[in-house]
């Protein structure tokens, strides 16, 4: 090889070189933007799994008044039936104290009768 075309061969080295060191150059620009991208989707999923968080605090706190609320109607509807109960008693008791008023009002009248005659 001559010295001509050793340095042909070393400037098409240089050229390609060149144009390879380049072509990394950009390809680390192109990473760099990536990685800049990725930590803004990291500091977006950061934010959205701190208001799922949230939400589901807000949820569980739901569920446990919704547990309190179902026990509560559940004590009322015991009390209801409880006060039926109660009331179905009571008016059995007053529909008996109505036949004996009207047998009583039955003998009244009939001794107020015998009293006339």
């Amino acid at each position: 090889m001559t010295g001509d075309e050793y340095r042909e061969l070393v400037d098409f080295l240089n050229r390609h070189f060149t144009a390879i060191d380049q072509r990394f150059v950009a390809v680390d620009r192109r990473f760099d933007t990536i990685e800049q991208r990725l930590d803004d989707h990291d500091g977006r999923l950061r934010e959205i799994l701190g208001h799922l968080e949230a939400i589901d605090g807000r949820l569980e706190r739901l569920e446990q008044e919704y547990y309190a609320i179902l026990e509560g109607l559940r004590r009322i509807e015991t009390a209801l039936a409880d006060e039926r109960s109660r009331r179905e008693a009571i008016e059995r008791g007053l529909a008996d104290l109505r036949e004996r008023v009207v047998l009583l009002q039955a003998r009244i009248d009939e001794v107020e009768r015998r009293l006339r005659a």
